[in-house]
């Protein structure tokens, strides 16, 4: 089995060799997210542990050998915070604390397995009022209710503001409890951007923008200064862990190409967070063919990683939402193997590795 030795040196500047990694990334991202990989609407221990065990079994027979499990998905966790209620999709009751440690249990299968876990978290978005709503009687506030100041309407959802100084604290504290607590081999960060331009911030872009910066470069600044307060925070907590992120698969366009992009769309700068000494690696989610670009983007992204190795994220699930044949992916794993600076490849997400579909099985 491929065992997984990632990225161990941070690079702080951009003079280096590539710095390939001893074995070829193998990942996966395991959703808790509504329930969506694990648990599947299984809301006993046993159950749970019993569908877990055979999933990671599953992936270690394919040589697999990193999960990034879902800690955090709309403000709710997947460990007894004192900060965010438990998953609903694991206890299966908005009311009620986890009946078991879920982190230290997947932790410990995935180690068994010599597979690396990385934690999973979705900082910003804390979900709908109604998702919300579902933690009322819980014990621990959901963040719409815990810190409603901080909290902004966006298209049907909520999302903390990025810009006040606030929400970074709330956010860092959240999470070293999280990294003070289990050890795991990295915290890779979803969703830290700003969700889109009609994003109202304008209270805190005025109150919180001494240098007179553009909205864009100002939020940039936001997401930066958080990325790296975190970075900072966590190798103090725990040195040997290493932090990452999954950006917009697009950083600045190339090319015909009109992607929605990291950069500009959104406010997401990761290859600063490298270039800055705040990032191990990144995993952009690279999830469309060569009709949007597939192979120039991966070399961008390869170009302007200050010679830190890329892992790719592949989209196994446009076998089934999309009708792709399954030699897309087989081609787009073929090329990464091939492009000096990838380290591997991540798929999204674990249902549609595991699952009956058969353009599935032939991965």
């Amino acid at each position: 089995m491929l065992r997984l030795l990632i990225l161990a040196i941070v690079v702080l500047q951009c003079t280096s060799v590539y710095a390939q990694p001893l074995r070829e990334v193998r990942g996966v991202w395991l959703t808790t997210n509504g329930g969506m990989d694990w648990p599947a609407g299984r809301y006993d221990e046993s159950s749970q542990k019993k569908l877990l065990v055979e999933m990671l079994d599953r992936l270690a027979e394919a040589n697999f050998n990193m999960v990034l499990f879902q800690v955090q998905a709309n403000g709710d966790v997947a460990w007894n915070s004192s900060l965010q209620p438990a998953m609903e999709s694991l206890t299966g009751n908005g009311s009620r604390s986890l009946s078991y440690d879920v982190c230290r249990f997947v932790i410990d299968e995935c180690h068994k397995r010599s597979m690396e876990c990385h934690a999973w978290v979705v900082p910003f978005r804390i979900g709908s009022s109604r998702n919300a709503a579902r933690y009322a009687s819980n014990k621990v506030k959901h963040p719409l209710k815990s810190h409603r100041d901080l909290c902004v309407l966006y298209s049907g959802g909520y999302y903390l503001d990025p810009g006040l100084p606030e929400t970074r604290k709330y956010l860092l504290k959240l999470y070293k409890e999280l990294i003070e607590k289990y050890d795991f081999d990295g915290i890779n960060l979803d969703y830290t951007r700003y969700p889109g331009d009609k994003f109202n911030d304008a209270s805190s872009f005025k109150a919180y923008n001494p240098g007179k910066l553009s909205r864009d470069d100002w939020r940039r600044a936001n997401i930066n200064e958080f990325v790296a307060q975190l970075h900072d925070m966590a190798k103090k907590v725990r040195p040997g862990i290493r932090v990452g992120s999954a950006p917009i698969g697009t950083y600045k366009n190339v090319d015909k190409y009109k992607n929605a992009t990291s950069y500009f769309s959104y406010q997401q700068d990761p290859c600063q967070w490298i270039e800055s000494g705040h990032h191990d690696f990144i995993i952009p989610q690279m999830y469309w063919n060569e009709d949007f670009g597939f192979t120039p983007n991966m070399v961008t992204w390869v170009n302007n990683s200050c010679k830190h190795p890329v892992v790719v994220g592949l989209a196994p699930y446009k076998l089934v939402d999309s009708k792709w044949d399954v030699d897309v992916i087989i081609d787009q794993i073929e090329k990464t193997r091939r492009t000096d600076g990838v380290a591997g490849v991540c798929f999204f997400r674990a249902e549609h590795l595991l699952g009956n579909n058969p353009k599935i099985k032939r991965l």
